[in-house]
C-alpha cells in the first residue's frame, strides 16, 4: 500500500495474521467483559459523546462473543503502537449472535438496517446495490487496479477491504472480463495476457492518458526502444500512478449511528459498514425463525 507522506510517496507493508488462541470455558466472560470496558472507555475518551448513543450497548453489539473480545484485546496492545505498528483487524468478517443482545439492541439493529435499506433508494445514480455486469475494476490511487466478482458494487467494496478502502467512483463494471494464464516452470500462476476488448476497457478506464502518449511515442514497426523513447515512457509512467491521488473522492459515511460506530471500529468505509449492519440483522430475523418466533 502506498501513502503520501510529507509530500513523497511511502510504501506500507500490510502483513495478514491468523491467530488462534484456547481458552477455558470459565474465563470466557471474563474476557468478553474486558473487552467490553475497554471498548467503552476508548469510546468515551477519543470519540465526541453522542447523547442517543450508549457506548455500552455499541460494546454488546461489536463484541458479542470471545472471538470478537480477542481481537479487541489484541488492538489495545500498546506496544505495537510505540514501534510504529498500526492494528487495521484479524479479520475482515464479523459475526454476531442475537442471544447476546438485550431485545432494545435487537431493535435498534433491525432500525438501522432498514433506514440503510430506505435511504439507497434516494439516488439512483449513486445506487451500491444494482447488479451491473458481475465483475468490477477498481483504480487504485497509487496506479494499480484490481479485479473484483461481486453482485453489485457494496459487495464490490466489502471484497476489496481485503486490501484497502475503495470508493465507489474508482469502481468500474467490466464486461466482458478475459484472462488468460500459465504456470511457470516454478509452480506459480502468471498472467499471460488478457482478452482484446478487456484490455482494452482497463486501458480506457485506468490509464487513459498515458495510452495517448504511448500511442505517439511508440514505433509503429516494433523496433526497439530508443533511449529517448524509454525516458520518456518513464516519467509517462511516473505521471500516471499518482495522477488520481491529489483528487481522491471523500470516504462516504455511514447511513446509520450503528454503521458509523462500526466503521470506527474496522477502520473501513460507510458502506462496508452498512452491509454488516444488514448482515447481523438478516441473522437476527433467521435466528428467530429458526426457533419459531416471529420478530416485532
Amino acid at each position: 500500500m502506498v501513502e503520501k507522506r510529507n509530500g513523497d510517496f511511502v510504501m506500507r507493508k500490510k502483513i495478514r495474521l491468523e491467530v488462534e488462541v484456547t481458552l477455558d470455558d470459565s474465563v470466557e466472560e471474563r474476557v468478553i467483559a474486558v473487552a467490553r470496558k475497554h471498548f467503552t472507555e476508548l469510546e468515551e475518551t477519543t470519540v465526541p459523546k453522542d447523547e442517543n448513543e450508549d457506548p455500552e450497548r455499541v460494546a454488546e453489539a461489536l463484541i458479542p462473543d470471545a472471538a470478537a473480545a480477542i481481537m479487541e484485546l489484541i488492538s489495545a496492545n500498546d506496544l505495537l503502537e510505540d514501534v510504529g505498528v498500526e492494528f487495521t483487524t484479524v479479520s475482515s468478517r464479523v459475526t454476531f449472535q442475537e442471544e447476546s443482545r438485550p431485545r432494545q439492541l435487537y431493535e435498534a439493529t433491525l432500525q438501522a438496517a432498514a433506514s440503510v435499506g430506505d435511504q439507497g433508494q434516494g439516488s439512483r445514480e449513486m445506487s451500491l446495490d444494482e447488479f451491473e455486469t458481475g465483475t468490477y475494476l477498481c483504480r487504485w490511487p497509487n496506479g494499480d487496479f484490481s479485479l473484483v466478482t461481486a453482485n453489485s458494487r457494496r459487495e464490490a467494496l466489502v471484497e476489496l477491504d481485503e486490501w484497502d478502502a475503495a470508493h465507489p467512483s474508482q469502481l468500474f463494471p467490466l464486461k466482458p472480463c478475459m484472462m488468460d494464464f500459465r504456470l511457470n516452470d516454478l509452480g506459480e500462476i502468471e498472467l499471460k495476457q488478457f482478452g482484446e476488448e478487456t484490455e482494452d476497457l482497463i486501458w480506457e478506464t485506468s490509464y487513459p492518458e498515458l495510452r495517448a502518449f504511448l500511442s505517439q511515442v511508440l514505433p509503429h514497426d516494433r523496433s526497439e526502444y530508443t533511449a529517448e523513447i524509454k525516458e520518456s515512457i518513464l516519467q509517462a509512467v511516473e505521471h500516471e500512478r499518482p495522477r488520481l491521488w491529489k483528487n481522491q473522492p471523500e470516504s462516504l459515511p455511514s447511513q446509520t449511528e450503528l454503521g458509523r460506530t462500526l466503521r470506527k471500529r474496522l477502520r473501513t468505509t460507510g458502506p462496508v459498514a452498512d452491509y454488516y449492519v444488514q448482515e447481523m440483522a438478516t441473522r437476527i430475523l433467521e435466528s428467530t425463525d429458526d426457533k419459531g418466533r416471529k420478530p416485532n
